[in-house]
């Protein structure tokens, strides 16, 4: 959760975080989000990588951070995705692990200081066929 409240400060779009544990071994979460150019998606990359480093959560491996179509970080348990907006369409990941559960979550109103992501429980999760469960703003 934490990861996609950064990348939601950051003003990435179309955030989704699915849980892949039952589906693979390397990773329990993907945290999926879209950057609008190679700037953004090399600054939302950055800014992750930096803020979990000071929590002493370091990135394990990943991609290159200037690339511009799909900046990957893995940080063991969540793999960051930071998709141009075609390469996520041409990738889909979340076709590709459409049996995976969706964390519910939403962004709140954008306030003076405001910066927290609500996020449901993690016992409640979207069901596997409930994709507008999720917000994209």
């Amino acid at each position: 959760m934490r990861i996609a409240r950064l990348v939601d400060e950051k003003q990435a779009e179309q955030i989704t975080i699915l849980d892949v544990a039952q589906a693979i071994q390397v990773a329990d979460y993907f945290v999926i989000c879209e950057g609008t150019n190679r700037r953004h998606l090399k600054m939302i990359a950055e800014n992750v990588s930096k803020e979990l480093k000071k929590e002493t959560f370091y990135r394990m491996g990943g991609s290159a951070l200037d690339d511009e179509n799909w900046v990957l970080l893995d940080f063991g348990a969540v793999v960051l995705h930071v998709f141009s907006k075609k390469a996520r369409g041409y990738y889909d990941l979340e076709n590709l692990w459409g049996d995976c559960k969706r964390l519910k979550w939403r962004r709140l109103p954008k306030k003076a200081g405001a910066t927290e992501a609500v996020f449901a429980p993690r016992a409640d999760v979207a069901d596997d066929d409930d994709e507008d469960e999720l917000p994209s703003d």
